[in-house]
């Protein structure tokens, strides 16, 4: 079972609008890097555990009762919302979730969230959360871009908390057809170690900026030694 207490324990991150005060009064580039990874790795680390939790649990309800599942049971129910949640196309193929439901390197997300959130200085993450550049077309849980195209309808999504944009952005990539090739990418590790570095140069329909966007992500990554991030996440996560 997973380490309950640590996840209640990161369940305090996130609360407010962007991040705390103390963070826009850094003056030192370093010191401040150091805290915007820092704080947002406590949230990829509870969410990746909330996944890995996710996927332990199908894989005992498929493997334990495939043949004798009830379907009034609480255990088919959880099941059947996953599916939903996953976009699952068969209800009862292991692989299928498998390879939906796994674990996004803490190094990409970090680079991702540096990238898109403009170091959790942007307009987006300080009125809305926003974290990784998530749109709504809904009115009602969005703000309206400034710089919004003629013609173009949609919104940046508004997050109650930065919890939830991590939530969103992990699910984002584990279930949408555009990072598909991520997610194909990914299942060639199987049991070894996700390499964040190569894993990023997967996400070419992430931003408009294409290749572009992906040099950014490797020069993030390799410059602030971001894989340290991915080896402690793997020490915590396997204790």
């Amino acid at each position: 079972m997973l380490n309950l207490c640590l996840i209640a324990s990161l369940q305090t991150y996130g609360i407010g609008k962007g991040f705390p005060k103390e963070y826009y009064e850094i003056k030192d580039i370093n010191k401040a890097k150091e805290y915007f990874f820092e704080h947002l790795y406590g949230l990829i680390l509870n969410e990746n555990l909330k996944i890995k939790e996710e996927k332990e649990l199908v894989k005992d309800i498929l493997t334990s009762n495939i043949l004798n599942i009830d379907f009034d049971s609480s255990a088919f129910y959880k099941l059947l919302e996953i599916k939903q949640k996953y976009k699952i196309k068969n209800i009862y193929t292991l692989q299928e979730y498998q390879k939906k439901i796994d674990l996004i390197p803490p190094s990409m997300a970090l680079a991702q969230a540096a990238v898109e959130s403009a170091w959790g200085r942007s307009r987006f993450i300080q009125e809305a959360n926003n974290i990784f550049g998530h749109w709504t077309y809904n009115s009602q849980i969005g703000i309206l871009p400034r710089r919004r195209d003629i013609g173009a309808t949609h919104f940046v999504r508004v997050f109650e908390t930065l919890k939830d944009s991590v939530s969103a952005y992990m699910l984002n990539l584990n279930r949408n057809l555009a990072y598909k090739s991520f997610r194909d990418k990914r299942s060639f590790f199987k049991k070894e170690k996700l390499d964040g570095l190569e894993l990023s140069q997967t996400l070419l329909n992430y931003s408009g900026i294409a290749q572009d966007y992906l040099k950014i992500l490797k020069d993030i990554i390799s410059l602030n030694n971001l894989q340290d991030y991915d080896n402690r996440f793997y020490q915590q996560i396997n204790n």
